[in-house]
C-alpha cells in the first residue's frame, strides 16, 4: 500500500506543478509579444498527406513516416541577425524542422522552428540564400557556404526568433547528427533555384 501512496503523491504533485506553470503562463507570456510580428509570418498552405486509396498497411506507413510538407504561398522577407535582409521565393516547399515524430509532442516541427527549419530547409536545397540589398536588387548570399554554415543559421536564426537557446542546441545538434542524408540528397540533385522577382 505504500507504494501506492507514493505513486499518488508523486501524481499529484506533477499535477500541482503543471497547474503551476499554467498560471505562470496565463499571466506572463500572453503579454509579451513575438519577435516576428503575425502579419511578417510566413503565408503556407498544406501539401496533403498521401494516405487515400492504399491499403491499410501502406497508409498507416505512410502516416507514421510520411512528415507534412508546406508550400510557401507568397514570397517571405526576413531580417538576420546582422540586418541583411533574405527572401525566400513563394512556391518553395519544405517540411519545416526535422524532429523525429516520437518527439512532436514536446517539439513541434512547425512550432518555434518553424522560421528557423524554413531558411535551414532553403540552404540545404540551395546551398545559398537570396538578399535584397539597399538598391531594391536581388543578389545570392552566402552562396555554397556548406551545410555546416546552415545548421549555424539555423541555430543563430532560432536564438534571434524565439531566444530559447536550450531547444536550439539541441535542434542543431540534431542536425549535425544526422542532417547530412538530406544535405547529400540535395547535392546529387544540385537544383538551381529561381531568382525572386520583387
Amino acid at each position: 500500500m505504500l507504494i501506492f501512496e507514493i505513486i499518488g503523491i508523486i501524481v499529484a504533485g506533477f499535477f500541482a506543478f503543471i497547474v503551476i506553470l499554467l498560471i505562470i503562463y496565463a499571466y506572463f507570456v500572453k503579454k509579451s509579444k513575438p519577435y516576428v510580428a503575425p502579419g511578417n509570418m510566413p503565408v503556407l498552405r498544406p501539401i496533403p498527406i498521401p494516405t487515400r486509396n492504399r491499403p491499410v498497411l501502406m497508409r498507416i506507413l505512410v502516416w507514421f513516416f510520411e512528415v507534412r510538407r508546406w508550400e510557401l504561398v507568397d514570397s517571405w522577407y526576413f531580417k538576420l541577425d546582422n540586418a541583411v535582409q533574405i527572401v525566400i521565393n513563394r512556391g518553395f516547399i519544405f517540411d519545416g524542422a526535422s524532429i523525429p515524430r516520437p518527439l512532436w509532442a514536446l517539439l513541434s516541427p512547425v512550432g518555434l522552428l518553424l522560421i528557423p527549419g524554413l531558411i535551414h530547409d532553403y540552404g540545404y536545397k540551395y546551398d545559398l540564400l537570396w538578399q535584397v540589398k539597399e538598391d531594391g536588387t536581388i543578389a545570392t548570399y552566402l552562396e555554397k557556404s556548406g551545410r555546416k554554415h546552415w545548421d549555424d543559421l539555423f541555430r543563430s536564426v532560432g536564438k534571434q526568433v524565439n531566444g530559447f537557446s536550450f531547444i536550439d542546441t539541441l535542434a542543431w545538434s540534431g542536425l549535425r547528427l544526422g542532417g547530412c542524408f538530406a544535405w547529400n540528397k540535395h547535392r546529387k540533385k544540385d537544383e538551381e533555384p529561381d531568382k525572386p522577382v520583387i
